[in-house]
């Protein structure tokens, strides 16, 4: 599977700075915060994932390997 590194990195990023702007607006219905908030730690959560799987793929790919 290929992933687009940026595409990661720049919906991880976007996803943090929201996250941490809506944690800190005051909202008068608190259930859609936390539904809000939950939304965007799952889709935080699954972008450091896809980061982490990324790298694996890097560290394993034939051309990092050295040959005597």
């Amino acid at each position: 599977m290929k992933i687009n590194k940026d595409l990661v990195d720049a919906t991880m990023m976007l996803s943090f700075i929201i996250l941490v702007l809506i944690g800190t607006t005051d909202f008068s219905d608190m259930l859609l915060k936390e539904i809000t908030m939950g939304g965007l730690a799952l889709l935080s959560v699954a972008m450091v994932t896809l980061r982490i799987i990324y790298m694996r793929q890097k560290a394993n790919s034939p051309k990092n390997e050295e040959y005597e």
